[in-house]
């Protein structure tokens, strides 16, 4: 069977180079018994794209196409922007040219809002319900069948059924993601950030943040794949595609330590040369384990504290407290050669205007302990279902229970951030400084090390 998977478009083309597509990679692998090919309109200008996608399903006449919609919104308040909106024209395009062909429909953003999206697209035939490989292998042995296959969302008498849930894949049986030109070219994903090309090392979340989606889509059970797996896909990304850096995407990579410690040897074992990056948490970290994430390449690393008190850390369910934050403030200063990140929330319960004080300091604290590589990401909350703070949200009174967290504009995106009434004047603290430090700040620190790093013959972090 020909096999047609789509990967969402984004709709805007601010970045250059576009994400890969690591999910559809995945399902593809899981489909070798068919003839599959991945089409990402990113990579073409809008709306120019819709004309290359029908190009693409006359030319390889597919028996089923999938779509991958794995945003649904930007989720940033001060850059409000509904993606969802593209899947519509994007299902159009398709049905121009073959207007009877069976299209299923699969992604993280499907999967938080699959019956909505089920009932507000009836393009849509089948609804691929969270990790996909199982599923979408057995449905195209049971098109006609669809009850038959557990975690789907099909349609019958004109009504949207859900077939049941279906256990979690083991990560680890899994084949690593197909990457082969006879699937997708890769070459046009080749670009200087090191977070356009994803590996997945393992899935699941250790921890259980109360505004996250994660637990609910990937649950808290962590699925490893062995690092010599791990580090083979690494190397064939760089001998056999020419790949100068990559990102895991693993919700926190560090968690558990140990296993993170094993791909990092892996890579130093092999002199395996490419730069990378991970998203960590600060719990326990050590010294020792990022001077092996830098000798393994690691450039670029991320942490969410999000809060700047106990009680806040708490009231988000961090799971970690304000001491392992200090301290690993102290050692990514000490660690040189890594840019570092760090984000907040402006809003989030039992926030204090001391907090917000304290978030502030950060601002500008982290940029000058780190000079050049350190920087602060600050951003409102995106309120969704399948997790506490939705429901805190319906308690405090910011939505209802009948609130359509499934935007259709940006307008209806703009209710639905965690606003409460009480924190309204560090809103408008926040809205006054960010704007001062996005149009005033930032390009003049930017340039000062941009021109420094010309000067002196090296590239800056902030190049990247």
């Amino acid at each position: 069977m020909k096999v047609l998977l789509i990967q969402q478009d984004m709709g805007r083309r601010i970045i250059k180079h576009p994400l890969y597509p690591i999910g559809l990679s995945y399902i593809a692998a899981a489909l070798k018994a068919h003839e599959v090919r991945i089409f990402d309109p990113n990579v073409y200008d809008w709306p120019d794209c819709l004309n290359k996608l029908r190009e693409e399903v006359r030319r390889f006449q597919p028996d089923i196409a999938g779509i991958s919609i794995r945003n649904i919104d930007t989720t940033q308040r001060r850059d409000l922007f509904v993606q969802f909106k593209t899947v519509r024209p994007t299902l159009d395009a398709v049905r121009d040219v073959l207007p009877n062909i069976p299209i299923m429909a699969g992604g993280t953003g499907f999967s938080i809002f699959a019956k909505e999206i089920m009932e507000r697209l009836p393009e849509i035939t089948y609804g691929v319900y969270l990790e996909g490989e199982e599923t979408v292998q057995e449905l195209l042995q049971h098109l006609d069948a669809p009850e038959q296959v557990k975690g789907l969302y099909y349609r019958k008498g004109g009504e949207v059924l859900f077939s049941g849930p279906r256990p979690l894949p083991d990560f680890a049986a899994l084949p690593k993601p197909r990457r082969d030109p006879a699937v997708i070219d890769i070459s046009k994903y080749h670009g200087p950030l090191h977070n356009i090309i994803g590996v997945q090392a393992k899935r699941g979340c250790a921890f259980k943040c109360s505004y996250c989606s994660y637990l609910f889509l990937n649950e808290r059970r962590l699925r490893l794949r062995k690092a010599e797996e791990v580090v083979d896909e690494i190397e064939e990304l760089v001998n056999k595609y020419g790949i100068k850096g990559f990102t895991f995407v693993d919700s926190v990579f560090n968690a558990p330590e140990n296993h993170a410690r094993e791909i990092c040897q892996e890579l130093i074992r092999r002199k395996v040369q490419v730069e990378w990056g991970a998203w960590l948490t600060p719990k326990g970290l050590n010294k020792d384990f990022l001077l092996l994430l830098r000798e393994a390449g690691c450039k670029h690393i991320g942490f969410s504290p999000d809060a700047v008190s106990d009680k806040g850390l708490n009231a988000l369910s961090k799971g970690f407290t304000m001491q392992d934050v200090r301290n690993s403030l102290k050692l990514a200063a000490e660690v040189k050669g890594m840019a570092v990140g760090y984000n907040f929330f402006c809003t989030y319960p039992e926030m204090t205007f001391a907090d917000a004080m304290k978030t502030l300091v950060m601002l500008f604290r982290i940029p000058m302990l780190m000079p050049g590589r350190g920087g602060v990401g600050l951003g409102w909350i995106r309120l969704e279902p399948h997790n506490e703070l939705y429901e805190t949200a319906i308690q405090e009174g910011i939505i209802s229970r009948s609130t359509n967290m499934l935007p259709a504009d940006e307008q209806e995106l703009a209710g639905l951030f965690y606003l409460p009434k009480s924190q309204q004047h560090i809103t408008l603290l926040f809205d006054a400084v960010l704007f001062t430090v996005d149009k005033v700040l930032k390009p003049s620190v930017k340039f000062v090390f941009h021109l420094a790093g010309r000067l002196l013959g090296r590239r800056s972090f902030y190049d990247s």
